[in-house]
């Protein structure tokens, strides 16, 4: 047992080593995918702090693996869809894949359009307040209602002026998340479909 965990704090070790190291040449791989390559969440899915900028709390799906005893240094659980297995199986499987990815698409879009947004949001809000003529230090009670006022205006124009592209990403949400959940049905039925085959 000592020596099973030993072997998977190493491996995650060098994981990170040469995921490190073969990545510092790599401008155009993002930490985040990093991370999710050199992460093992085990059996059950993980949950994030919140992004700085997006607030969305980044979930690490775990992936499904079967584990059986082998004295083989080449274990077939390392591949699940094996050659041998029904066509349910691998149908189940291609399902399974789908499924993952499309959440983590999911999952990717929406933080992308919050870290957008919430960026627009950021510099928006400070060029508004850039307006403001200097306040006096310590502020006055005129310079916190000046403030107050402008802050209250920007709220106002910021709601109307981005209700229609927040009400359509909303809608485009609503649609992936459901067609998430058709999938997840389907996956659902072919695993039930391979377990009377198998």
């Amino acid at each position: 047992m000592l020596r099973r965990q030993t072997t998977a704090v190493l491996a995650r070790a060098y994981a990170t080593a040469s995921a490190s190291t073969s990545a510092a040449g790599e401008s155009t791989t993002s930490t985040a995918s990093r991370r999710r390559q050199i992460v093992d969440t085990g059996d059950s899915d993980l949950v994030a702090p919140p992004d700085p900028l997006s607030n969305i709390r980044p979930v690490l799906y775990a992936a499904k693996r079967k584990r059986r005893p082998s004295n083989s240094p080449y274990s077939a659980a390392e591949f699940p869809a094996e050659a041998a297995g029904s066509a349910a199986q691998m149908r189940a499987h291609e399902l399974e894949l789908a499924f993952t990815m499309h959440r983590e698409r999911v999952d990717m879009a929406n933080h992308r359009f919050w870290a957008a947004n919430n960026a627009d949001f950021e510099a928006q809000r400070e060029e508004r307040l850039a307006r403001l003529p200097p306040a006096s230090d310590p502020p006055t009670a005129e310079d916190e209602a000046r403030r107050e006022a402008a802050l209250t205006q920007f709220y106002r124009d910021w709601q109307i002026g981005t209700r229609a592209r927040q009400e359509a990403w909303v809608r485009a949400w609503w649609r992936d998340v459901w067609d998430g959940i058709k999938l997840q049905a389907r996956v659902s039925v072919a695993r039930w479909r391979a377990s009377l085959r198998g």
